[in-house]
């Protein structure tokens, strides 16, 4: 998920003006250094494993530079707002929507279907400047977590960026405005800058801890970067003693260099990780433009200067075409089409600096008012949201109408699509049916909006939620309750055709993790009794129990939950429910799902993959032999007896990612459910075991 910020260019108080004043060549250099270690760190991961670190290094950069030329316009009386916004969204904006606009055309030529909505999706995010809280609502999402890295993935930084621009101009004129930057000036300006750094810095550490996806992605628990750069800006000038200014250097760059080698994926960023280059990127700004030592002339030499110079376009343009070159070539890249890639890289960013970016900077649209220059830049952003935000609608509604249309027949055992292909002895010869990419469903470009309704009614947090109702409303009818976490919810739209047709009354308890059992987490325990309660004294016949089996779980762990479930299973027992678990569908290899999403045409063995390392001991599996519960154990209809789990059966979808069925598959499951289920009640009803 790591990215670079987008502001690599100098600033300067009047741009027009100052077109040929040459920006500090050690700042230049870092800036090279960073964006290398990006752009390295995507098309080779193992070779710096931390290259990440390029983005704090960039906001150490915006912040000093922004924050020096915010305090000598506040001090000369010339900061105006609209200047301001104006001159960052014509540095900024024709080189970014130039890059989302030819990302979309891309998306629509090579991406695979099943990436194309969340493709236009982060390019809608990155156009409107918000991708790094979708990227960051996408990491909390449980159903979205596992996606593949968009094509405009990148554009979170300088969605950062544009968010800080709006926050930071107003945050130096309250500072240099105050009764006490009248009395105390530069100290009082030192303390709202050292004060916000501090209290950032805080949140940072501590989301980090508790919600890591979202300090990565969040405004506030990046500022403090922004604002380690803008202590440097603020400081009095002073001219600091050469052993100072050598060991600021030297360490700088030694904490950067070491920094980007040794972190890795495994490093809890950003954090208290991220001070270390945070710190370095600061040291090597105040030590000054000055090279303290004679290798430090490096820095000056022509190929750093140019890649300083054009690390903003190197970085618009070097991510769109990581992503998009696996499938435009037709397999990943080798070790001389990775070489090619960053070399049309520099190729893309040079052009663009050359006829779109300098040009559109210091005449086309430098005798333009700011505020015909912010207006343009809102149109211009309309018009790419719009470019990439409609298809994206029409196609996700044209797939999910595909997958109503079919949800009649896949639910019919005789057509042996999807799980009658499976179960049904009468399907075997349907086994060697071979399905064309576009004659699936669901339609892979709306294979993630796949739910059907499944989480209409899911919890994400602690507080307790009414259930929701759905099948017979008949007071007399058999009285169900699901209850579990995602698995159980992408098992409802089978549960609910099931319902409709034996006429259950059934009410739905799910919701992210918190799932019924005696786990003693403290962060689940409100809703997890709330639950309890409900399950044990609404009268219910049945509760149908589902849960993700992880596959990352040690034996120890698949024991110790199997324990808690039958904890809860025998409170329920006890008071004559029937507890009826249904035990989970196996997880999908990485492998498997990008095949999904690459192959034109599918057989039974197409991207399939072994029930032996993916179909694993189920803890409900466990729980139910100590309690003596009967099992609704459906696996059959994931794996069959040789143990090849596919990925499409009979032409339907299976999964959806990595671990969660879809919905047009659940549907296929429920004539099955419904059997299962009338059959454990049945003999639940007779008193048999």
């Amino acid at each position: 998920m790591a990215s670079v910020d987008a502001d690599i260019a100098p600033v300067t108080d009047r741009e027009p003006a100052e077109r040929h004043k040459s920006p500090r060549a050690d700042i230049q250099a870092v800036r090279a250094f960073a964006v290398m270690a990006v752009v390295v760190f995507h098309v080779w991961p193992g070779a710096v494993t931390g290259g990440y670190i390029g983005v704090d290094v960039f906001f150490v950069i915006s912040g000093y530079l922004i924050t020096g030329q915010l305090l000598r316009l506040r001090q000369s009386g010339a900061l105006r707002l609209g200047a301001f916004w104006a001159a960052r969204a014509r540095r900024l904006l024709p080189a970014a929507l130039l890059v989302l606009l030819v990302s979309t055309v891309l998306t629509f030529v090579f991406a695979p279907p099943a990436l194309v909505t969340q493709y236009l999706r982060s390019i809608v995010g990155s156009g409107l400047y918000i991708e790094n809280w979708v990227l960051a609502s996408d990491a909390v999402d449980y159903l979205a977590a596992d996606n593949a890295p968009p094509i405009a993935q990148h554009y979170w930084s300088l969605s950062v960026e544009e968010q800080f621009y709006l926050i930071w101009p107003l945050i130096i004129i309250a500072a240099t405005a105050s009764v006490f930057a009248k009395r105390w000036g530069t100290r009082a300006i030192m303390g709202t800058l050292a004060a916000i750094t501090a209290v950032s810095l805080v949140l940072c550490i501590a989301g980090t801890m508790l919600a890591p996806s979202v300090a990565y992605f969040a405004t506030l628990t990046r500022m403090w970067e922004f604002g380690a750069g803008a202590l440097v800006a603020a400081l009095p000038a002073r001219s600091l003693p050469r052993r100072v200014r050598s060991a600021a250097w030297a360490v700088g760059w030694a904490v950067l260099v070491g920094t980007a080698l040794l972190y890795d994926a495994d490093t809890p960023f950003p954090g208290y990780a991220a001070v270390l280059p945070v710190v370095a990127t600061a040291g090597i700004i105040l030590a000054g433009p000055t090279a303290p030592f004679r290798i430090a002339a490096v820095q000056g030499i022509r190929p750093v200067q140019w890649l300083g110079d054009n690390s903003y376009g190197i970085y618009l343009w070097h991510w769109p075409l990581v992503v998009i070159a696996p499938a435009a070539l037709g397999a990943a890249p080798d070790l001389w089409q990775n070489v090619v890639l960053v070399m049309l890289t520099f190729v893309l960013a040079a052009l663009g600096k050359r006829f779109i970016e300098d040009p559109l900077r210091f005449r086309l649209l430098s005798g333009f008012r700011p505020r015909t220059i912010l207006i343009g830049t809102a149109v211009s952003m309309i018009a790419v949201t719009v470019a990439a935000g409609l298809p994206a609608v029409a196609i996700a509604q044209a797939s999910q109408h595909e997958a109503a249309e079919a949800r009649a027949e896949v639910a019919d055992p005789s057509t042996c699509r999807g799980a009658s292909m499976m179960l049904s002895p009468s399907c075997d010869e349907e086994r060697r049916a071979t399905f064309s990419r576009d004659a699936l469903v669901p339609g892979l470009a709306g294979l993630y909006d796949d739910t059907d309704g499944a989480f209409a009614c899911y919890a994400s947090g602690d507080e307790p939620s009414p259930p929701c109702h759905f099948g017979s409303s008949d007071p007399d009818a058999i009285r169900l309750a699901v209850t579990g976490d995602s698995h159980a919810a992408m098992l409802i739209p089978g549960l609910r055709d099931a319902a409709e047709r034996a006429g259950w009354s059934v009410d739905v308890y799910v919701g992210r993790g918190c799932v019924w059992s005696s786990d003693p987490d403290p962060a689940c325990q409100k809703r997890r009794e709330a639950v309890n309660t409900a399950l044990l004294s609404k009268g219910y016949d049945a509760v149908i129990v589902a849960a993700w089996n992880q596959l990352d779980a040690t034996e120890k762990e698949r024991t110790e939950r199997a324990a808690q479930f039958a904890d809860r299973w025998r409170t329920a027992t006890e008071a004559g429910i029937a507890v009826i678990p249904v035990l989970d569908n196996p997880a999908v290899p990485q492998k498997s799902a990008e095949c999904l999403t690459t192959s034109r045409t599918f057989a039974f063995s197409t991207c399939a993959f072994p029930a032996s390392e993916y179909l694993l001991t189920d803890p409900l599996a466990i729980a139910a032999r100590s309690t003596g519960v009967t099992a609704v154990d459906l696996r059959s209809a994931y794996c069959d007896d040789a143990g090849v789990c596919p990925v499409v059966a009979g032409g339907v979808v299976v999964y959806r990612d990595l671990h969660h069925i879809t919905a047009t598959f659940s549907h296929s499951l429920s004539r099955y459910l419904e059997e299962k289920i009338n059959s454990v009640m049945d003999a639940t009803a007779s008193g048999a075991p």
